[in-house]
């Protein structure tokens, strides 16, 4: 299997989204963060998303071109207009402003609309982390998961995600889906021929099943029931009402190359503790200290810095099936 360093793969897709029309500000926001993904292990929305971005680029459902707009109506908000282009993109056009925010009121808030797929939240808040802020952020996606006790897809997996800066060099990084597996799960499942585990899916009648295929036809089932969809509901009121953007069962599917733009939105919080408590991540240790001690428990983000540590050293191990398939899409 071909070996690639962190580099190559930055390279990779860097080169494959501007192939089909990305302008260099937007491949090289995408380049970065599925570079990051793959660093970190998470290849279902690192090289194994892109070719949904490069089909939804030739489609314009990703605008290739846009520029975000960016203002800041307030001291501690900062509103991004991602023109339908990538959302990472839009939230490094409008990242200094979000951080300088939280330095200068001890709080940024930053609003991201007419965007697409966030990917791996916990990149985002890692970034923050790493300039020394707690970050919380929410992102809503296209309709996928029924409310609790109803039948049919409404709101998405929508994750959000929460970030610390830590003593060592690597930050606290926690992120999570609302649904009670993620999306790409299933389908993998159903491209395999795999059953899923009871109590992850309805069918299109609203009956429980195992049937990945039966289930891409019917909804997935949010975390935890009720508290699932309370959650759910959550990041869809933060991340699609509160900042003007479509909420999930608004969305074009993120899925398909159909549908136009999906117009979801992201919400990032930026939290500089200097201004709440002092010896904040001292504190933090110490309660992470306690937390371990004795128990096999391991600290969000440990398991992601340590594959990151392995992969700069040792590359990525990516199937060549995979890079064909880039190739051809990006040709």
């Amino acid at each position: 299997m071909p070996v690639l360093s962190l580099d190559e793969i930055r390279s990779l897709c860097h080169q494959a989204v501007a192939s089909v029309g990305a302008s260099e500000q937007q491949a090289a926001a995408v380049a970065l963060e599925i570079m990051d993904a793959e660093a970190e292990g998470i290849r279902n929305v690192g090289l194994g998303y892109i070719h949904l971005y490069l089909k939804q680029l030739k489609s314009g459902k990703i605008l290739g071109k846009a520029v975000p707009e960016v203002d800041s109506p307030s001291g501690v908000i900062t509103r991004v207009d991602a023109g339908y282009g990538f959302c990472h993109t839009a939230y490094l056009a409008g990242e200094e402003l979000l951080i300088g925010s939280a330095k200068n009121h001890g709080m940024g808030m930053m609003a991201i609309h007419r965007s697409s797929s966030a990917g791996v939240l916990g990149w985002f808040v890692r970034r923050l982390a790493q300039q020394g802020l707690v970050g919380l952020m929410f992102a809503n996606s296209s309709r996928a998961v029924a409310a609790h006790g109803g039948k049919v897809p409404f709101f998405g997996t929508n994750p959000f995600a929460f970030g610390s800066p830590r003593q060592s060099e690597e930050p606290l990084v926690f992120d999570m889906a609302t649904a009670s597996t993620a999306r790409v799960n299933i389908v993998r499942a159903a491209n395999e021929g795999r059953a899923i585990e009871p109590g992850h899916a309805i069918d299109k009648h609203g009956k429980p099943t195992t049937d990945a295929g039966e289930a891409l036809k019917g909804a997935q089932l949010p975390l935890g029931g009720a508290k699932g969809f309370g959650l759910g509901l959550m990041v869809d009121m933060l991340a699609g009402v509160l900042t003007g953007s479509h909420c999930s069962y608004e969305a074009s599917l993120f899925a398909s190359a159909e549908g136009g733009p999906p117009n979801v939105g992201q919400l990032i919080i930026a939290i500089d503790s200097e201004f709440m408590a002092e010896g904040y991540v001292q504190h933090l240790e110490e309660m992470f200290g306690a937390l371990t001690m004795d128990n096999e428990v391991r600290i969000p983000g440990e398991r992601r810095a340590a594959l990151r540590r392995q992969h700069e050293l040792d590359g990525v191990e990516v199937p060549q099936a995979l890079l064909d398939q880039i190739t051809g899409l990006a040709g």
